[in-house]
């Protein structure tokens, strides 16, 4: 069935880069079908345009009305065509590029007129390369045509006649043509037009005019040719205030967004939106994408209401554009990867030299550790005494030779991707269709951890009239993802963090049968993958109605079917254990178990959109309707004992079913509005405001109004600024006040429900169905309201080569949902959620961008920073309760700043010094609460000075000796972007980092000799011994017992600096002169070399990454799928 749909996915491909090679074949032959009677030579020539890339260049006055042209053929030659129609008229037509024609009289190769000639020339860049496709306009008429593949155009004008040249991301070019019948000209990049407009709720607003705080980037700058597959990996550092964090490197894995910091304390994400709607922005391929918008503040998102309260990240995709000639675009990349981060175990001799320093005398499985040490040492003199890797002592077997656990069960990782995509369009018609494919082998041996994505876009325009116009735009991703999953002890990262660094590998022969040996390596060949099938279909349609000047009026509809499969397979299997030399089973059972997950999302949207100019005065109006509604459920199924491992099913085992499901749904309906409005360019204003309701509340608490106000002041634009114009381009104050709500919590909150579970206990020999109490709630509470206040600034420098733009914010979010009340333990259930906490987060953000050109080098550098911190200003904790609840939850108060570390302040380790002569602590010597303390121990801050060291009452008022000691929050978090071009060479980078962060790491990667069951690594050598007291780490006891507890509680001195600096990427490329190319057919090609992930600087022992942390906690030992650092080549081409 896999290999059936593989090849589904394959045909389905190469059918789509068939059609695009057979449309553009068709375009190149020139062929169209015809059936016309009595039509006029223009009818003649829209039919032309409307079926090939040509464009027809003409005066008016030289066409007749005559409807007298009659054909009919299929598969007929443009040129056949012309040449009928145009018999028995005095003209001509000259083909004069792939995709112009140009219409002259016979006997002049002119219009009629003396005044008029033909102009022909060539358009530039000021690198002196050809402008395909720039369009070239007689001003005043609608007259014109666009350059073709060497950027030449050719077109009849009068000898006074003004052209106006323009195209995307250029600045626009009026030259009179004078007596000159050949034109050399030059187009300037205009940096200002790039970024003249910026994508905002249900619309776009000039950049210059922009009130709230807004960043925005187009994709193609920052994507450049990494090889990165995900929307998250490319935004990392790429804007400040988005932080875009991860927990793991395995292929496909998500990434998490967060804007400005913590918004409320119940959990939330940005809302992502792609087009106006929702959507999953890991199955967006980013070649798809045109740019990014963060909406920050509440006066740029309050338009979204209760989704909008932990801000909004637009996505606009690219789509056809009209009047341009079709194309086609095809890319690759090739990547081949190895981890970037990874721990190193001590050698044999150091774990066992450790086993006698923790006064072990016989190793967990009766090994002597004198004896061990002995022939560890002969070992390394003289290996070829025990070729096996291991002796034999008195019936015990002795490990000596050193192996890499973790090397053994990783190999060098490949992905591929390829995207293909066609657009064009004519005056009336824009398209574009585009495919694209990501297949990713990770880094583990088989391939069992493993990627594949692909996504299919098509968009398609038509201006039906003047006064409407369609869109419509389909997507549709896939995805599949594989991970070796196993129970069996230890597990895959487990074996291979807590194993030693003498651990056999391969096969180990017991009792005569041959049984491989629990290794990482084995284990996943030994494993089934855990599978992860992903379908994402969204239609949305668009319809923009134009009843008269100045008014828009645009209606939306979105369906979006979005199915998860996972199915998960613990296969049970026999191997030898590599220390305990016995045969053990992964597991008693195996088990299958299958998830299927699917949402159902549909969106409508109405809005209109009036703008009018009064003068100075700009005046726009924004008003519309929204409504959505989300329907999710889940359905699961499990059986235990398989009758076949190999071919595991529901229907093909034999032990008990287990199933469950979850149903959700809810609804979401607003309207809103905006007012924009500008005097003489200089004085801003704006206002927003939307009434929302959601189903997520109480039918009584369900709407809510949200406002927003924000002015702003263009000071540059003052006529007392005139002085400064040779320097200042552009200073504008900006200021933003406005609320929004929180809807983010579950869709049933207020309604009491009961789970009907099965019993701990047996009845008859099967566990009984039973039903838990229902949970308190409360019918009263409503949404949280997160109040914004914002101030700011955009400075723009020498003719706009350097911006600065800087926000300082204020963020109040107040009635967040949280336990109401203390309620006593006897009543057996939690208190009910009420709006009864207050949090408040403040924070600045700056960034600033250079471009230049020296020469024909132009080169631009970015750099943005942000910092920002969360206090809780209410909560019902009056005794100041510390750490966490019964359920792990963390525990608010009053005045704490979220991410705060709480500890024990390092004294130093006990000496012999502490002690008296019978071995007994001396009086003035505090010591742990509950622990006998010996040298080479921590000691800590006695700071209550009651000579015990505990945390009190585990109160913020009476702490003990515990206080904040650090906090965990990534501060001061930035990204620097930089990169030169010259004569088609470009050379890119891209750095990220964290400038403040504590992290507090008590795992197995970190600790030597954490638990009885981890090992030891070469960054954990420096423990304490009567030898060497002047240690980082104290004594180690065997088996972690004695006083290692002790030692390990959260304290300063294992207090870790998170602040790190990664080179992200750096990038490589070459783009060939145009007039290599251009007798191929060819419009643009370039190479490149990429290096993704290459290194990071950090302050923490290896193979801990200071991007993530992972703890113990997540069931990883300290350890799980690392990031991969990446090298990458591949082509870009266009024809």
């Amino acid at each position: 069935m896999k290999n059936k749909h593989a090849q589904l996915k394959l045909f389905t491909l190469f059918s789509l880069l068939l059609l695009f090679c057979t449309f553009e074949s068709m375009a190149q032959e020139k062929l169209i079908t015809i059936n016309v009677k009595n039509v006029s030579l223009k009818e003649i020539f829209n039919i032309i345009e409307n079926q090939t890339p040509y464009r027809f260049s003409y005066r008016s006055v030289v066409l007749d009305a005559d409807r007298n042209i009659s054909i009919s053929a299929e598969n007929i030659s443009v040129t056949t065509v012309l040449n009928q129609a145009l018999k028995d008229r005095n003209l001509e037509y000259s083909i004069v590029s792939p995709k112009t024609i140009v219409i002259s009289d016979k006997q002049t190769g002119n219009v009629k007129s003396s005044e008029t000639k033909k102009i022909s020339g060539i358009i530039k860049d000021v690198n002196g390369e050809p402008i395909i496709g720039a369009n070239v306009k007689i001003k005043g008429q609608s007259i014109g045509t666009i350059t073709d593949i060497d950027g030449r155009f050719v077109l009849d004008a009068s000898t006074d006649a003004t052209l106006q040249i323009s195209y995307i991301g250029y600045a626009s070019l009026e030259m009179n043509t004078g007596n000159k019948k050949e034109l050399n000209i030059v187009l300037k990049e205009d940096t200002e037009t790039l970024e003249e407009v910026v994508v905002v709720g249900y619309g776009v607003q000039k950049k210059a005019n922009l009130t709230g705080a807004v960043s925005s980037v187009k994709m193609d700058e920052i994507l450049g040719d990494r090889p990165v597959t995900s929307v998250s990996n490319v935004l990392m550092g790429a804007m400040p205030g988005l932080q875009v964090t991860g927990t793991s490197g395995q292929p496909g894995a998500e990434m998490s967004f967060n804007i400005r910091g913590v918004n409320s304390i119940n959990e939330g994400a940005p809302l992502v939106l792609v087009d106006n709607v929702e959507m999953d922005i890991n199955m967006l391929d980013p070649n798809d994408i045109e740019s990014i918008s963060v909406l920050k503040d509440a006066a740029s998102s309050a338009i979204y209401g209760a989704r909008a309260a932990f801000g909004v990240i637009l996505v606009t995709t690219k789509k056809g554009m009209k009047d341009t000639r079709f194309s086609i675009n095809y890319s690759n990349n090739f990547s081949f990867s190895k981890p970037s981060n990874l721990p190193h175990k001590a050698t044999p001799l150091q774990t066992v030299q450790a086993y006698k320093d923790m006064g072990t005398v016989s190793y967990q499985t009766g090994q002597n550790v004198d004896t061990w040490l002995e022939l560890l040492k002969e070992y390394d003199t003289n290996s070829g005494n025990y070729p096996d890797g291991y002796a034999v002592v008195d019936g015990l077997r002795y490990s000596l030779q050193e192996t890499d656990l973790l090397n053994d069960m990783m190999e060098t990782g490949f992905q591929q991707t390829h995207n293909i995509s066609v657009g064009g369009g004519n005056k009336s018609i824009s398209y574009r269709m585009s495919a694209g494919m990501v297949d990713q082998n990770g880094i583990l041996v088989t391939d069992k951890d493993s990627y594949k994505r692909y996504n299919i876009s098509s968009y398609i325009r038509s201006d039906i009239h003047s006064w409407i116009t369609p869109e419509l735009d389909i997507k549709y991703a896939n995805s599949h993802s594989e991970l070796p999953y196993t129970s069996a002890s230890y597990g895959i990262w487990g074996a291979a963090v807590a194993f030693p660094s003498y651990f056999p590998l391969g096969n180990m022969e017991l009792d005569g049968e041959i049984l491989p040996i629990n290794t990482p390596h084995n284990f996943i060949n030994l494993s089934a993958p855990k599978e992860n099938d992903r379908n994402d279909l969204r239609i949305f349609g668009k319809l923009t109605i134009t009843p008269f000047k100045d008014l828009k009026i645009i209606g939306e509809y979105t369906f979006n079917r979005k199915t998860r499969e996972i199915t998960t397979f613990d296969k049970k299997f026999n191997y030898a254990h590599g220390a305990n030399f016995r045969k053990e089973q992964s597991v008693s059972n195996s088990k299958y178990e299958i998830e299927n997950r699917a949402t159902n999302y549909n969106a409508f949207n109405v809005y209109a959109n009036y703008n009018k100019t009064l003068g100075k005065h700009d005046i726009g109006i924004m008003a519309g309707f929204n409504q959505e509604s989300n329907a999710y459920k889940m359905m699961k199924a499990s059986r235990t004992d398989m009758i076949n491992e190999d071919l595991p099913s529901l229907s093909q085992a034999t032990g008990d079913y287990k199933n469950s499901d979850e149903f959700e749904e809810y609804h979401v309906r607003g309207v809103f509005y905006r007012i924009n409005y500008s005097y003489a360019g200089k004085y801003l204003l704006e206002t927003n405001g939307r009434y929302d309701g959601s189903s997520k509340f109480p039918k009584e608490n369900r709407f809510g109004f949200f406002p927003s106000v924000s002015v702003g002041w263009r000071v540059s634009e003052e006529q007392f600024m005139e002085w400064s114009k040779v320097f200042l381009s552009n200073l504008k104050l900006r200021g933003s006040y406005g609320n929004i709500g929180n809807q983010s919590i579950e869709p049933y909150a207020f309604i009491p429900g009961m789970d009907s579970p099965l019993a701990n206990w047996v009845v008859n020999g099967q566990a009984t169905t039973t039903l838990a109490p229902p949970a308190l709630v409360s019918n009263s509470f409503t949404w949280e309201k997160v109040s914004t206040l914002d101030f700011g600034f955009d400075l723009g420098l020498f003719n706009n080569r350097l911006n600065v733009v800087f926000d300082w914010y204020q963020r109040d979010t107040k009635g967040m949902l949280a336990p109401g009340m203390e309620l006593p333990g006897v009543l057996g259930a939690k208190a009910p959620l009420q709006n009864s906490a207050d949090l408040r987060a403040k924070g600045w953000e700056i960034s600033l961008d250079w471009n230049d050109r020296i020469g024909n080098v132009q080169y631009y550098l970015g750099f943005n920073l942000y910092d920002s911190r969360t206090k809780i200003t209410k909560y019902d904790n009056e005794v100041g309760l510390l750490g966490k609840d019964s359920d792990g939850n963390l525990i608010y108060r009053k005045g704490m700043e979220l991410g705060e570390i709480w500890g024990y302040t390092t004294d130093r380790l006990y000496t012999t010094e502490d002690f008296d002569s019978q071995g007994k602590l001396k009086n003035n010597i505090p010591k742990m609460e509950g622990y006998n303390p010996n040298p080479g121990d921590i000691l800590y801050v006695d700071f209550d000075g009651n000579g015990i060291i505990n945390n009190g009452k585990n109160t913020s008022n009476e702490p003990g000796d515990t206080h904040i000691i650090g906090n965990d929050t990534r501060r001061y978090q930035y990204g620097i972007r930089g990169g030169a071009a010259w004569k088609g060479i470009s050379l890119s980078f891209i750095l990220q980092g964290v400038g403040k962060r504590d992290l507090w790491l008590m795992n197995e990667l970190f600790y030597p000799h954490y638990d009885a069951y981890s090992t030891l690594f070469d960054s954990q050598l420096n423990y304490w011994t009567p030898e060497h007291t002047n240690s980082y780490f104290p004594r180690l006891y065997e088996k972690a017992e004695g006083n290692t507890k002790a030692n390990q509680k959260t304290q300063t001195r294992f207090l870790q600096n998170g602040a790190y600096l990664s080179i992200r990427n750096i990038s490589l490329s070459y783009t060939f002169p145009i007039k290599l190319i251009k007798p191929l057919g060819i419009t643009n090609l370039s190479v490149f070399f990429s290096g993704e992930n290459l290194f990071t600087f950090d302050h923490l022992p290896k193979g801990i990454d200071a991007e993530r942390v992972v703890t113990d906690n997540l069931g990883q030992r300290g350890f799980t799928y690392p990031y991969m650092r990446q090298f990458s080549f591949g082509i870009n081409l266009s024809l």
